[in-house]
């Protein structure tokens, strides 16, 4: 079991760990349900990685406008388990987990007490 907070700004947080140029780097990541991937992670982070790029895929943002963003294949820890991962590189700043990543789990986000769950 994992478990998060809401931040100030509303958004259910909880801790990933990015495997980067072979060590885990302790993070905090936006569980976002409207993505559908498993990963978005900031450029900053992959060009210091050593995540293999594999290619570009295009992706349909809120605004309904179509980009096409790199994706990289590396290697996270996540509910305690360490495993391969693909992720979108992206100009954001955060880190934004996708359904791909929460799939055969249960996510509980409780807005009122401000506690985020995920069995």
């Amino acid at each position: 079991m994992l478990n998060g907070r809401v931040n100030r700004h509303g958004e259910p947080v909880v801790s990933i760990q990015l495997i980067l140029r072979n060590r885990p780097a302790n993070l905090t990541a936006v569980i976002d349900t409207g993505f559908n991937g498993y990963l978005s992670v900031p450029r900053r982070l992959l060009v210091r990685s050593k995540w293999l790029a594999i290619g570009t895929e295009k992706f349909e943002i809120a605004t309904g406008a179509l980009v096409e963003q790199e994706i990289y294949l590396g290697e996270a820890i996540f509910d305690g388990q360490r495993g391969p991962v693909y992720s979108v590189m992206t100009e954001a700043q955060d880190i934004l987990i996708g359904t791909k990543l929460l799939r055969g789990k249960t996510l509980v986000v409780n807005f009122r007490t401000r506690q985020v769950t995920i069995r």
